[in-house]
């Protein structure tokens, strides 16, 4: 029997990873979570899954609590997971009858903030929100004879909000002919000025009065042109191309004219002296191409930074505020070194017209410099590392036998990300709608004599356009993928309540035939399961991905940042 006082959770203000530690081996879980709905009018219904009181306030047993998961999704099909939860009261005393249909204070739940917490007991202080959200517009309050039921989602909901939704219409441009009206203004970042082979120019530009007679005929009025649903920093009027099959004509510089102090908008002079459409006069025809160069939004000295672009389009068009970010945002923003994750240095640009969730956007942009955002424990986004040298070679923190639930551990290969060839697409071109541009193919060859097979995959970039820089993060990827890494689930004790997604912990555990041998493990997924105070875990295993400072020394390891990749 332990020797240790069990009892230091009796005067604990503060839930953390000493207490934890100290008490794991005979602590008796006074781990305990609450939940306040606010109520229609104001103040709150506190519940919990037994009475208590916590500080001055009085939680009913109610409910039993869900399970409320995060996760860094799969790579390279990253998710950002939004904890939906669904909480039953029991209403069989009728208690909360009067904010029901036909009750005195019936008013909708909808809309109406939901907080959890977990914490210690009666211990106001030691208490941490877990889930933070609201009652849903569809389907989030119900009831039955016995029972009312909530659903919330939680509060980065927002950033599902679809991006660009400015629409060019006739009730702001009358003059707008069938093939402009309806189409959707693109929101444009980076620079749009160089690295255009094999086009000269390959942003279009919106015809705002083709349907004006005196703009196909008559007096041959200038033609008006809008560019984007924003500002934008520059616009280059020596380079304005007329774009007919696959052939371009540069519209003289003195055709261009009125251009807008926001570089949004220009026009073109039209039957001038100037001869430059297939050496005739310009008259405009239905259906013409117009294209410029352009530089985007202005975000400083980080125009061309894609963590830069990213956050501005959460917080532009998802609603985020400067709280709800990590500060790893700018140190990732502006981390020079190595070369291949010299992310200051990475050209990125963004042209976008077709309307897409906020945050799968983002997540995209991030996947292509091998980082994923993620909720952490304080609610905020953060950024996770695909580098391996931000990788922890010795964790501080330890899984052993006695931490995980008995029955519950459960490893298996991830057959979805093993592949040792690959080959890039990027630079996205509007004009073509598409990606113009391939790398060199790359391959793990002592992956290949192991296996016996290349196992090949193409993997997208859109938004860099600069060789080098594609074939760093390609080989970098590369190096992960031909590993054939593991992936472990296992319920762990409440001693890992602390434990955050994207840590690094080491696991050092023996279990029947499955030995780990203190093998640093990333969390993919961490949950939170009420029945016991368990945390349900994924992790991806490094026990055959050598990064620096960790060496396994197994036979047959054919990945890791040291490996040879060879371009073909």
């Amino acid at each position: 029997m332990s020797g240790k006082d069990r009892r230091s959770y009796l005067s604990a203000t503060n839930l953390n990873q000493a207490l934890l530690d100290y008490c794991s081996d005979n602590f008796e879980t006074r781990i305990e979570m609450i939940v306040d709905i606010e109520k229609p009018g104001g103040d709150y219904i506190r519940a919990s899954d037994r009475n208590k009181y916590v500080g001055n306030k009085f939680y009913q047993a109610l409910l039993k609590f869900p399970t409320i998961t995060r996760t860094l999704g799969e790579w390279l099909s990253p998710t950002l997971q939004f904890s939906t939860i669904q909480l039953e009261l029991n209403n069989s005393d009728g208690r909360f009858n009067k904010y029901l249909p036909g009750g005195a204070e019936y008013n909708s739940f909808i809309g109406k903030k939901i907080v959890v917490k977990i914490g210690l007991a009666e211990q106001e202080t030691t208490y941490q929100t877990i889930f933070r959200g609201k009652i849903t517009d569809v389907g989030g309050f119900s009831r039955s004879t016995y029972s009312v039921t909530f659903i919330a989602r939680d509060n980065y909901e927002q950033f599902s909000v679809v991006f660009p939704n400015t629409a060019l219409s006739r009730s702001v441009y009358p003059n707008l002919d069938d093939g402009v009206a309806g189409k959707t203004l693109p929101v444009i970042y980076g620079d749009f000025t160089t690295g255009l082979d094999p086009d000269p120019a390959i942003i279009p530009a919106y015809v705002l009065n083709g349907n004006d007679p005196n703009v196909v005929g008559g007096t041959r009025s200038n033609l008006q042109l809008r560019i984007a649903a924003h500002d934008l920093l520059y616009f280059d009027a020596n380079n304005v191309y007329l774009s007919k099959g696959d052939f371009f004509y540069q519209c003289p510089v003195s055709d261009v004219v009125n251009v807008a102090s926001n570089n949004n908008y220009f026009e073109i002079k039209q039957n001038t002296s100037n001869k430059w459409a297939a050496n005739e006069h310009y008259n405009f025809e239905k259906g013409d191409v117009i294209l410029v160069r352009v530089k985007g939004k202005n975000l400083g000295s980080y125009n061309d930074n894609i963590i830069a672009q990213a956050k501005d389009i959460l917080t532009t068009y998802g609603g985020a505020s400067p709280s709800d970010f990590d500060s790893n945002w700018d140190t990732y923003r502006d981390k020079s070194t190595p070369a291949k994750s010299a992310i200051k240095s990475i050209k990125s640009r963004i042209w976008e017209d077709e309307p897409k969730p906020v945050i799968e956007y983002v997540l995209s942009l991030l996947e292509q410099v091998r980082l994923e955002a993620f909720i952490d424990n304080e609610l905020k986004l953060k950024i996770n590392s695909l580098h391996f040298e931000d990788w922890q070679p010795s964790p501080s923190f330890t899984i052993k036998n006695w931490d995980i639930v008995e029955k519950t551990l459960k490893p298996k290969t991830d057959e979805k990300n093993n592949f040792n060839r690959a080959q890039a697409t990027f630079d996205f071109h509007p004009n073509r709608n598409e990606q113009a541009k391939k790398s060199h193919l790359f391959h793990n060859q002592d992956s290949y004599n192991q296996i016996g097979k290349f196992i090949s995959k193409k993997i997208s970039f859109p938004n860099l356009y600069i060789e080098s820089d594609v074939e760093y993060q390609l080989i970098e990827i590369l190096r992960i993928s031909s590993s054939l890494f593991e992936i472990i689930e296992f319920s762990a004790t409440w001693r890992s309540l602390l434990l955050d997604v994207g840590s690094f912990i080491s696991l050092n555990v023996e279990i029947g035939s499955t030995v780990y041998n203190n093998v640093p493990c990333m969390i993919r997924t961490k949950g939170y399961d009420p029945q016991g105070i368990t945390i349900p875990l994924e992790l991806w295993s490094m026990q055959l991905l050598p990064f620096p400072g960790y060496n396994p020394g197994y036979n047959g390891t054919v990945g890791g940042h040291l490996q040879n990749i060879i371009q073909e």
